[in-house]
């Protein structure tokens, strides 16, 4: 039985989808990638590819990212990455709807009742930072009290999630 032999247009597409997964490993935060299940030499390639500034510098260490993963098994790291992408899109997703929260509580008194009856968060701050953010939301300012309510809310929507 023959052998399926790659065309050599399959094997550059194939070096090009892992060197673009190690650029897209090198946009995570170090501590994320360094928690990636990768070899040293790839994490201080990707980690070293994020200082460089200059983009024919870049395309070669992303060139050379790609040769160190390429000889790698790299469906575990796959699987990381898909778990940082998603854990980020909630976070994201959470945070807009605190922001969302923050302003219909600003704008209506009748939504704390259904913020309460959802979240339970802890009233005991909530009332007087809800009625400075009010006041400092009328007098266009928004600041300290404006961000406090904000990070009240996101507490209490992260508690019940």
């Amino acid at each position: 039985m023959e052998e399926h032999l790659k065309s050599k247009t399959q094997l550059k597409k194939e070096a090009d989808d892992v060197q673009t997964l190690g650029v897209e490993i090198a946009q995570l935060p170090k501590q994320k990638i360094t928690s990636l299940s990768l070899p040293d030499d790839a994490k201080e390639a990707i980690i070293f590819y994020q200082h460089i500034k200059k983009n024919s510098a870049k395309r070669r260490q992303a060139q050379y990212i790609g040769k160190i993963l390429r000889g790698l098994d790299l469906s575990q790291v796959n699987e990381e990455l898909n778990v940082i992408k998603n854990i980020s899109k909630l976070r994201i997703k959470l945070e807009h709807e605190a922001e969302r929260w923050r302003e219909k509580l600003i704008t209506s008194p009748a939504a704390l009742d259904e913020f309460i009856n959802q979240y339970q968060p802890d009233v005991s701050n909530l009332n007087q930072t809800i009625s400075n953010a009010r006041k400092e939301s009328l007098a266009d300012k928004k600041s300290k009290n404006y961000r406090n309510l904000y990070r009240l809310i996101l507490e209490s929507i992260q508690k019940s999630d």
